[in-house]
């Protein structure tokens, strides 16, 4: 339905993150009229294109499973059902890039469902004794028995023990890091198990991996504000807006435009910006406000950096999740993709993309920038042959996610308060911070929003007759 140019949105969306483009195309499915406010210059938060020396880059790299079906349904959705436009998707293959790496594991799925793929991806895997195979899938099998559940205080480490050091150290805590952005010692195993159970526990999809064709940015983010755009609905970037106060008949937001009215709220912005989207005394008036606000202001946070780097000749890489020795990068990904959408053309002499991968904290942290460049592409040549380095480019976010620790306190996605809800990967009641979170999160606070919306419609109309 499209909206009218000329009406106060129906809903307000605070963020233009996947959360909010997801929560602001559902609404607009659902007849609402909407605007979706950004801070920032552009949209899609943490997973969004940023344009370095005319390259398109990726604001960090983010693993996407074909698990991730509402992601997946969403980028859909913005395409006409022409999903294939959007992602390259292929079995999962977790390949070494040096084979005689201390911590050289070779495991694929080979395209099965579930659990016959970890079976075949365990008996074929190569880096592993028969012994070590047998005892982690008895061990995946003992979590399916379970139900993928344990003691909410139970870390990934401890879950980890009963394994083999080689086993629990270069597979599974890697792929903990990679999935939490919290390493194993302080990581939920609840959260881990999660993910293990949507990727291992269904059907042959799920375990793909799955790449954008053209960047994060044009998988979700861009395609929702076009396709809002098109409908008639608001996109209003490097718009500043807080929720100030909630009456009778709406919600007051004071924006970088002025004072504005909507009918409801939704906001969807990163656990550390929640408490500027509100006046300070909203808080205090209202419960469920108060209660996200303290939550959040528990959490601590965990970086990603991202290292892209440039090379004058092409670089033959292996296919698949390429791992590396942890010294310091920890995955490594060949991204001609961003080359051939340069604009106008790549940095000179750049004929190679690599970027590089490091979740969580670690000694990297003290390292600037120029040092960390040198020491990623002295651990690639450590790895494998490379022509010289002519151009690097790092993205670093210190607050890229919450510390997905042991029974962490979480808001929940949906309603906060009378006409004021809530999404963000961080609301999730079952996955970690990962865009499918973001996503899941978007469509549960905009389903709240009608759902409320119905149940005041339905009201009124009693008290009329």
């Amino acid at each position: 339905m499209d909206c009218d140019a000329h009406r106060v949105a129906d809903v307000v969306v605070i963020g233009a993150g996947w959360a909010g483009c997801a929560a602001a195309v559902e609404l607009a499915q659902r007849a609402h009229c909407v605007a979706l406010h950004e801070a920032a210059a552009g949209v899609g938060g943490r997973a969004r294109c940023v344009v370095r020396d005319g390259l398109p880059l990726d604001n960090g790299e983010h693993l996407l499973l074909g698990a991730y079906v509402d992601t997946l349904a969403l980028a859909a959705t913005l395409r006409d059902g022409d999903a294939h436009a959007a992602w390259r998707i292929t079995p999962l293959a977790i390949r070494p890039l040096a084979k005689g790496q201390h911590n050289a594991i070779a495991f694929a799925t080979h395209g099965l469902p579930g659990s016959l793929g970890l079976a075949a991806g365990f008996m074929l895997a190569r880096g592993l004794g028969w012994g070590e195979r047998v005892a982690t899938l008895r061990w995946f099998a003992r979590q399916r028995g379970r139900g993928f559940r344990c003691d909410p205080a139970t870390t990934v480490d401890a879950l980890l023990a009963e394994l083999s050091p080689r086993v629990r150290d270069n597979l599974w805590a890697p792929l903990c890091v990679a999935a939490l952005n919290t390493p194993p010692q302080r990581a939920s195993a609840q959260s881990f198990l999660n993910v293990l159970r949507e990727t291992f526990g269904a059907g042959a999809a799920a375990t793909a991996t799955v790449v954008p064709r053209n960047g994060l940015g044009d998988a979700i983010p861009e395609r929702a504000a076009q396709w809002l755009v098109a409908r008639g609905h608001a996109v209003n970037t490097s718009t500043r807006s807080r929720v100030v106060d909630v009456v009778a008949d709406g919600v007051v937001l004071e924006t970088s435009a002025g004072t504005i009215r909507a009918d409801a709220v939704v906001v969807a912005v990163g656990p550390h910006q929640l408490r500027q989207a509100f006046a300070s005394d909203v808080a205090t008036r209202y419960a469920g406000i108060g209660e996200a606000l303290r939550a959040v202001d528990a959490f601590e946070y965990e970086p990603i950096a991202t290292v892209y780097l440039g090379y004058t000749a092409p670089v033959a890489l292996p296919q698949g999740l390429l791992r590396l020795d942890d010294r310091p990068g920890q995955w490594l990904f060949d991204r001609a993709d961003i080359l051939r959408r340069a604009d106008p053309a790549p940095p000179p002499g750049v004929r190679a993309l690599l970027s590089v991968v490091i979740s969580a904290r670690g000694p990297h942290e003290s390292l600037d920038h120029a040092s960390l460049v040198a020491a990623i592409d002295a651990q690639l040549r450590r790895l494998t042959a490379l022509p010289p380095l002519c151009w690097s480019q790092v993205i670093e976010e210190k607050r890229a996610t919450y510390a997905c620790v042991p029974a962490l306190v979480r808001p929940a996605a949906g309603r906060l308060a009378d006409r004021v809800f809530l999404a963000g990967d961080y609301t999730h009641s079952s996955l970690p911070a990962t865009l499918e979170a973001a996503v899941r999160s978007g469509l549960a606070a905009a389903r709240a929003v009608g759902s409320a919306r119905a149940v005041g419609s339905e009201q009124k109309a009693r008290f009329l007759l």
